[in-house]
């Protein structure tokens, strides 16, 4: 492929808020080219068509994408939720889904891991009874700060927080508790009990906030921008950019060399086996 693909507004109207889909292609959503002689058409055609071309050498497969892309605008809380690893995934039926979150602004707090000193045992009974809230720390967050949520991370975003999202292509998601709410209809969302229970991994440890993250999925860092952001022909990865002055998604095939316009604050994810230049 030689050009980068800008996509359609993706937007999804959500009980706490909003979420914006700026790179996917995953079965339930996917992203709809914008610009050029592939516009109208979804990533995961495209993806297919040019496979590793598009994706590079490193990705684990030729025709999936293995990442998603989204910026959440949080009003209220998310459920207290946890989704699966690879080991976990298969099991359950479900897809396994990493990701880390880099905060755009809000003036609210994360919740993630649990306090010191929770056994096994608190964390089954919490989930059975509703209190596992109470044995999840609140971290305040500032725009600025990336924190890194594995695959068996106990996680909640509160309320007034909004931040971009890199994950796994994954939409798969087990509620542990809903604070009480009611969806539309009047009626409680559905609550995954024994499969988070299978899916949590106590052992992992409440995040602290990073500049970058690195780990075997993707790396993730930001970078100032002075009227363009400068992108080599990578052999081995695509480029996925955020541009946040212009809230705009930009994804550059392997192998395509481009300068893309941007000012200020810019997000570069590749995939986790490539190097950083």
């Amino acid at each position: 492929m030689s050009y980068p693909l800008y996509f359609r507004e993706n937007r999804h109207p959500k009980i706490w808020g909003e979420e914006s889909w700026e790179i996917s292609a995953h079965q339930s959503s996917p992203s709809i080219v914008a610009n050029g002689p592939l516009a109208g058409r979804t990533l995961t055609d495209v993806v297919r068509e040019y496979g590793r071309g598009l994706l590079g050498a490193k990705a684990p497969s030729a025709d999936t994408f293995p990442l998603l892309f989204k910026v959440i605008h949080a009003t209220r809380r998310l459920s207290v939720q946890v989704h699966p690893n690879e080991m976990t995934a298969k099991p359950l039926g479900g897809e396994p889904k990493t990701e880390m979150w880099r905060i755009l602004g809000g003036h609210g707090s994360i919740y993630a891991g649990f306090k010191p000193g929770v056994s096994p045992e608190e964390i089954k009974t919490r989930a059975r009874d509703g209190s596992i809230g109470e044995i999840i720390p609140e971290i305040p967050t500032t725009a600025g700060q990336s924190f890194f949520i594995p695959g068996g991370l106990v996680h909640c975003i509160g309320d007034d927080v909004t931040l971009y999202e890199v994950q796994q292509s994954s939409d798969t998601t087990y509620r542990i508790h809903d604070w009480g709410r009611l969806d539309e209809s009047g009626h409680p969302r559905p609550i995954h009990i024994d499969e988070s229970l299978v899916a949590i991994d106590p052992s992992i440890p409440a995040p602290a906030p990073q500049d970058a993250v690195d780990c075997p999925f993707f790396r993730f860092r930001a970078v100032t921008a002075n009227g363009t952001v400068s992108i080599p022909a990578r052999a081995d990865t695509f480029t996925a950019l955020y541009i946040v002055e212009a809230q705009q998604s930009v994804l550059v095939p392997a192998n395509c060399k481009a300068e893309i316009p941007a000012t200020g604050t810019v997000f570069e994810t590749i995939l986790g086996a490539a190097e950083l230049n």
